[in-house]
């Protein structure tokens, strides 16, 4: 293949990855302007489906599995061609390239590159998930869009390394650089030097982001190939070519190497949350949860800090945890005071990539009780300041909070905790602050509502027509 014919690859590979970038971008910053059809993206994130394997989640398990046998046949395509980091720091690298191009050097392959990546993957697996979300691309994305401080300061790092130095990141940090690599050790099919047509130049080293490059020894290190074409162009002598090596490198050890991977990944799979959870201790906070969360431990096991659900909630009643400890720490919450859970929203739970967000029916949706709620009488304006109000009972969907002649003499708030599926429609309605006279306390484990009466649903939908 000519020098020409390489160059047009790479464009391609370029705007593809670039192209991909701006799309799920655009998908995040505004879920509800753009088509069902792109809250998948982040279903294709192999760092995404790695948090849903964890939660054993067979969906997530499928998909990682097909993605798992490309890239044993292929390389890691993914780094070159889909990841949205990646791409970000490919751009930062063209950049470079046209004001004053970098010259890489090829650097030896280190096993203490894989402490960061392994012990990241370890700490999610007991439910630690805080380095994941602070190192995995895709969730360092959605809180950079979220104006995250921790992880917007370690993304422009990233970015502003691979503008100097180029991609060490991809090999040295990443969560999902580290199962790439794995994987990819003896791929079927890929980039190989012909040894016998290489001059040794040392053009294509010095153009390797990845540092994977060695010249003089004319071989490639697979596992840290990111697939991004840049060497081939540069070639003189066509040297560079797709195809098998002429030696087969899988072997004794590849084979067990393979098997252990695969060993310990189906332990991880079948691991019980629940035995998980008791390897950390939980955190002492009890906050409202998104629905489909199910518990406190569910969540800290799964939730990758992606934050695609703060970002695609309407109502805008998701935001990270300030606190909690570590477990909690930066996972989604309701914030009653920001916003309520919409009675007929299920967006969180149908666009959860990882499972920590079970997905919920409109009707399971409607019944699942996120918390109780719990008044302070005394506090409220119809018994403080004797004035008449009613505001939280007007947007109770259920009919937990009700009007009722009071000791006041006045119509004052009335609860029945059967119906109260824990929105916090009562405590945003609240007039009193700081803290409302009406709250909503959350549940270590979600449970099932009763049934709300017809009427209060719709008193709750003219009230939500025509708010007060």
């Amino acid at each position: 293949m000519n020098r020409k014919t390489w160059r047009l690859f790479v464009w391609v590979r370029r705007l593809t990855a670039w192209g991909l970038l701006a799309l799920m971008t655009a998908s995040i910053l505004r879920p509800e302007d753009w088509p069902a059809g792109l809250a998948l993206l982040p279903n294709f994130q192999y760092g995404q489906l790695v948090a849903g394997f964890f939660s054993g989640s067979p969906r997530a398990a499928a998909a990682l599995l097909v993605m798992s046998l490309l890239t044993i046949l292929g390389g890691r395509w993914f780094c070159g061609f889909i990841c949205p980091l990646g791409a970000a720091m490919d751009l930062a690298g063209f950049i470079r390239s046209r004001l004053r191009p970098q010259k890489f050097s090829f650097k030896k392959s280190r096993a203490w590159r894989a402490l960061v990546p392994g012990l990241t993957l370890v700490l999610f697996w007991l439910g630690l998930t805080l380095p994941f979300g602070l190192l995995e691309p895709y969730s360092q994305m959605v809180s950079v869009s979220l104006f995250h401080a921790g992880p917007g300061l370690i993304t422009a790092a990233v970015i502003l390394a691979a503008f100097l130095k180029g991609r060490g990141f991809c090999n040295s940090l990443c969560p999902t650089g580290l199962i790439l690599r794995l994987l990819s050790r003896s791929p079927v099919l890929t980039l190989r030097i012909d040894p016998q047509a290489c001059l040794g130049c040392g053009g294509c080293r010095r153009v390797c982001p990845a540092s994977c490059l060695d010249s003089d020894k004319r071989r490639l290190d697979h596992d840290r190939c990111l697939v991004c074409l840049s060497c081939a162009p540069v070639c003189p002598k066509g040297a560079i070519s797709f195809g098998r090596e002429r030696a087969e490198p899988f072997g004794r050890r590849g084979f067990l190497r393979l098997a252990g991977v695969s060993a310990l990944a189906g332990g991880a799979f079948l691991t019980s949350q629940e035995a998980r959870a008791k390897l950390l201790p939980g955190p002492s906070a009890s906050p409202i949860l998104p629905p489909g969360a199910l518990s406190l431990a569910h969540l800290n096991a799964h939730c990758s800090l992606c934050h695609t659900c703060v970002r695609a909630c309407p109502n805008q009643a998701l935001r990270p945890s300030p606190g909690g400890g570590l477990l909690l720490y930066n996972k989604p919450i309701l914030d009653p005071y920001q916003g309520f859970c919409q009675y007929d929203c299920t967006v969180c739970t149908r666009i959860c990539p990882t499972g920590a967000l079970q997905r919920l029916s409109l009707e399971e949706k409607r019944l699942s009780r996120l918390g109780l709620v719990s008044l302070d009488r005394l506090e409220c304006v119809v018994v403080k300041n004797g004035t008449s109000c009613g505001a939280c009972a007007e947007l109770c969907p259920t009919g937990a909070v009700g009007m009722a002649p009071g000791p006041s003499g006045r119509d004052e708030p009335s609860l029945e905790q059967s119906y109260c599926i824990g929105c916090g429609a009562c405590q945003k309605a609240c007039p009193v602050r700081p803290r409302a006279a009406i709250w909503v306390d959350g549940l270590p484990l979600q449970q099932t509502a009763r049934a709300p009466r017809a009427e209060a649903v719709e008193d709750a939908a003219l009230s939500e027509e025509f708010p007060f």
